[in-house]
């Protein structure tokens, strides 16, 4: 029975994994600041990640595999100090337990395709994004998440005890995530107040909370994921998901297409006058065409997607 643990194990995506992990007959320890009162499958060490206060030695403690799932998307003042200078900290804590073990710690790092940026021109510019891509993340969020990614893959090359996969999914949705976006989208269909912007092919990048659970398992088992970084998308056309949201309603399949500069000079107007929720950032991500192929993670692990998006879209609402 393998022993592992998971940081961000009360997490929309941490407590997936956990529960999976848990059906695998694994050992799973949780780093929480509040015990639950009945968990009587997992070993909770309370603590904080951003609290330099807290012991990690007994989070880590002869464990087999790390998958660090801590993420903050909120709140920006505690994205260094979590994804940054607790992972630093993690680490350490790493070293110091395989010199006193000598036993080998494998790390699968849950990362994200905000790593490689937004496109260098404009937001309709089609490019394809593989692990190979240069990083230029843009944002707090997609900055420390990058800077975290870095730290880990320069740890490996001191430590030859340790290994790491790092797993960069896309916008990952299911029942419970709190990424508000995709239900925003299937909002302004169901009102019939939904328009394509510029074109009807630009591309949506989502996948699914249980495919992203699978594939870091597999991150933490396959021989092939070490010192691998892997990319995970479901990728689709928009089209694809509004033409699935109105047969679900039984509406008709919207049309309207207004061309994208008009929008956004709309947009940027009307907005310094009242709140909209249509936004620049929002226009960005209605028009893109950036596609993120999983060829390597297929080739490599094996891995096959359950979930395609348009078809999963009716579970989630």
């Amino acid at each position: 029975m393998k022993s592992v643990c998971v940081t961000g194990g009360r997490g929309f995506i941490g407590r997936r994994l956990v529960a999976a992990l848990r059906e695998l007959g694994w050992s799973t320890r949780i780093l929480s600041r509040v015990k639950p009162d009945s968990d009587i499958d997992n070993l909770y060490c309370l603590g904080d990640l951003v609290d330099a206060r807290t012991s990690l030695a007994d989070l880590i403690s002869d464990v087999d595999i790390i998958f660090h799932c801590a993420g903050e998307v909120k709140n920006t003042s505690l994205m260094r100090p979590l994804h940054v200078d607790a992972t630093a900290r993690l680490l350490e804590e790493v070293r110091r337990q395989i010199k006193l073990t000598q036993k080998p710690l494998h790390w699968v790092q849950l990362s994200s395709v905000g790593a490689y940026g937004p496109p260098q021109g404009a937001a309709h510019s089609e490019r394809i994004i593989v692990e190979t891509t240069p990083c230029a993340p843009v944002g707090e969020y997609e900055i420390t998440k990058t800077l975290s990614d870095k730290l880990v893959e320069k740890f490996a090359e001191t430590e030859p005890l340790f290994s790491f996969s790092i797993l960069r999914p896309s916008n990952v949705i299911g029942p419970t995530m709190s990424n508000q976006s995709l239900r925003a989208l299937v909002g302004m269909i169901k009102r019939r107040l939904f328009f394509y912007i510029g074109s009807k092919y630009s591309v949506a990048t989502y996948v699914h909370v249980d495919d992203v659970v699978a594939a870091l398992v597999l991150c933490g088992i396959h021989a092939n994921a070490r010192g691998q970084v892997f990319n995970l998308s479901n990728d689709c056309l928009l089209s694809e998901i509004v033409n699935a949201v109105c047969l679900q309603y039984n509406l008709p399949s919207p049309n309207l297409c207004i061309p994208e500069f008009p929008v956004r000079v709309a947009v940027k107007l009307i907005s310094s006058v009242i709140n909209t929720p249509l936004t620049q950032e929002r226009i960005d991500a209605l028009v893109k065409r950036t596609y993120y192929p999983t060829d390597k993670i297929e080739k490599s692990l094996g891995f096959k997607q359950r979930f395609f998006i348009p078809a999963a879209v009716d579970v989630m609402f």
